[in-house]
């Protein structure tokens, strides 16, 4: 039997969309109402980095049950595509878990449609304190795009997004044949000058992970990389909005000197996002606290430790904090980050995945995962 939802959609369209069997059947046009919720499209996270105790580094073939926990986690929050990213860790660890996040999306289709890839985001970092972040420096290693290529492999290719310090020796020549191997590559966890940005740019990086995050906390006020960042028009911004890692003025600033559609917004959602509040350990990292107040960092210093929140929060941040229109918030949570990463994004067309969000007015919204509430 067909499953019937109707609401405007992002564009502003009122709809009728049909379903059957997890794929949208049939979409009509009817009449616009006030009291019609929206129907839009899923948020994507392209740096989430677990939750909820389990991370991307550390699955086996039998993570199915962690894996699906979080599956939950992340449709209650309204995500509905991710990058599985994995951080600083023992490299034989990371090929264990890409191997293992092969064989199980491909033996489960629910999992493989929620996590479209990986994102790489550790391993070849500074591995200059502050600059590493909270990352654990004796995993930090020069980048080597042969052993880069080893990890792709075993995923099956699922690598979409890989991280990079453009200034360490051979960085710009692993930006180069990861460019030219059709992944997207990332700057961030790095310090580079704005002459080695160019010259990443132009060897094809195009995106900055965390935007002025993964930085030392004390830098100098002309020579750090986020003037040359912000210079680029080549590489678009990744940013945490969960309220902690930057000041709504960073985030109205950063989106004044960027094209519309190259500021985007990220969970870098911890492992232990969704867990009471505490005191951590993390394999490849250092130990954090979460507050009671979701703020997450390292123990015993002011250093992020990645974000307690999901992709959603970023979108009451953007609206509440900011002061920026909703529908332009949701895209840069949900259709800007695809975009950037080369995700498909379920549309509102016969034919096409039933995954979409429903956001009445003054309730709850909730999220429609291949036909399934």
């Amino acid at each position: 039997m067909d499953k019937v939802f109707r609401g405007v959609d992002i564009n502003g369209s009122a709809l009728e969309v049909k379903v059957n069997a997890g794929v949208i059947k049939e979409v009509s046009p009817i009449e616009y109402s006030h009291d019609l919720p929206r129907i839009l499209p899923v948020l994507v996270d392209i740096q989430q980095n677990g939750a909820l105790t389990h991370a991307y580094n550390n699955t086996t073939e039998e993570s199915v049950p962690e894996l699906q926990r979080i599956a939950a986690h992340l449709k209650k929050n309204c995500v509905g595509r991710v990058l599985a990213t994995f951080t600083t860790t023992d490299y034989p660890r990371l090929e264990c878990a890409a191997a293992a996040l092969r064989k199980i999306f491909d033996e489960d289709k629910d999992l493989k449609s929620l996590f479209p890839g990986i994102f790489h985001e550790g391993c070849f970092i500074s591995p200059d304190k502050g600059w590493r972040g909270g990352h654990a420096p004796e995993f930090i290693i020069p980048p080597d795009y042969d052993k880069f290529s080893r990890l792709n492999e075993l995923s099956g290719n699922m690598i979409k997004v890989v991280n990079v310090a453009p200034e360490v020796p051979g960085g710009l020549e692993f930006i180069k044949r990861a460019a030219a191997d059709g992944i997207k590559v990332a700057l961030g966890h790095c310090h580079p000058d704005a002459e080695t940005i160019h010259k990443a740019v132009d060897n094809g990086a195009s995106i900055v992970t965390h935007f002025a995050n993964g930085s030392a906390p004390e830098i100098h006020r002309f020579n750090n990389p986020f003037w040359g960042f912000l210079d680029d028009d080549g590489l678009a911004l990744g940013l945490v909005g969960d309220g902690f890692h930057l000041m709504p003025e960073v985030v109205r600033t950063a989106v004044k000197c960027k094209p519309r559609g190259k500021c985007f917004m990220v969970s870098d959602a911890n492992i232990y996002s969704g867990c009471e509040p505490g005191l951590y350990h993390r394999i490849g990292g250092l130990d954090c606290v979460i507050e009671p107040n979701g703020f997450i960092h390292v123990a015993g210093q002011e250093i992020l430790a990645g974000a307690y929140f999901q992709q959603n929060r970023c979108v009451e941040f953007l609206t509440g904090s900011c002061g920026f229109d909703f529908i332009e918030s949701w895209k840069m949570c949900s259709v800007y980050p695809a975009q950037i990463a080369g995700i498909h994004l379920p549309e509102l067309k016969a034919g096409e995945e039933a995954s979409f969000v429903i956001y009445p007015n003054n309730a709850q919204p909730y999220m429609v995962f291949r036909g399934e509430i």
